[in-house]
């Protein structure tokens, strides 16, 4: 069976100190290349929370480069995440509507398949602001089934809290992201909440988180990940996996062992174990 697995823009890479998610300014290219050594499939690019000119998806060379990348390391486009919102409310300005409308437009062009939309801090969505963030979202989600791509939305929200948006929202083109590390630093119960979200899981953050909350080396965190592989078997889950790990010591070899260990479960829970 083959597995669509991605990894977050930046982690093959070992960044400055104190930067988990970081764009990998003048090495960006490279990553391309070693992503497609090491088996991946395709990277997950960001557009970060501050705007950044060198980012290569804001201009028409940037794209021409970028899809040039991919073709030769026969990766495919499939997912961008939008980290400007994390840091510019969506509903109080504007402006960052248009930059999230832009955005849509800039991955058509590189016949990305999924925007993923990080509703946390500066954008925090909750149960009690569905409603201010409704017409936003919809507006979002409209343009983007226009260019064909699926809008996941990646919240702290509970599952039932989730899943009650979602039937809020009640948008064709509107589905959920399933983070495995925020899922277990916000105490929730990750296993059951896969199933009650069931098909409405339509992308997965794969990461793990320690007793202090950090990002830390998969199998080495709070994140049991044989009963999240067997909740997502339970769904029948088929869709894509974003690695959005710590790079350790050495980003490469971090990598790899990360991509074996997720197989190794995929596979182990695919057999029809049903201990949970």
């Amino acid at each position: 069976m083959d597995y669509n697995f991605g990894i977050v823009q930046g982690r093959l890479i070992q960044s400055p100190e104190g930067c988990l998610q970081w764009f990998p300014q003048e090495h960006w290219e490279s990553e391309f290349f070693l992503a497609s050594a090491l088996g991946y499939n395709f990277i997950e690019l960001i557009a970060e929370r501050q705007y950044n000119k060198r980012n290569p998806i804001w201009t028409d060379e940037g794209v021409e480069i970028i899809k040039e990348l991919c073709s030769i390391n026969k990766l495919s486009l499939y997912a961008i995440c939008n980290d400007y919102i994390i840091d510019h409310s969506l509903i109080e300005n504007k402006d960052v509507l248009q930059q999230t409308i832009m955005l849509i437009s800039r991955s058509h062009l590189m016949g990305i398949k999924k925007l993923i939309l990080p509703l946390f801090e500066k954008s925090e969505l909750l149960e009690n602001n569905f409603d201010y963030y409704k017409e936003y979202i919809e507006t979002i989600a409209n343009c983007a089934q226009e260019k064909g791509i699926l809008v996941c939305l990646e919240t702290g929200m509970r599952g039932i809290s989730l899943l009650k948006l979602l039937e809020y929202l009640d948008h064709p083109n509107i589905k959920c992201v399933y983070d495995t590390g925020n899922r277990v630093s916000f105490g929730e119960n990750l296993y059951s909440d896969i199933v009650l979200l069931g098909k409405n899981i339509q992308h997965v953050h794969i990461k793990d988180k320690d007793e202090l909350n950090n990002n830390v080396l998969l199998g080495s965190g709070k994140v049991n990940f044989y009963k999240i592989f067997q909740s997502l078997s339970l769904i029948q889950y088929n869709g894509s996996y974003t690695f959005e790990t710590y790079r350790g010591r050495n980003p490469i070899r971090t990598a790899k062992y990360h991509k074996s260990f997720i197989e190794f479960f995929i596979k182990e829970t695919s057999e029809g174990d049903d201990r949970l």
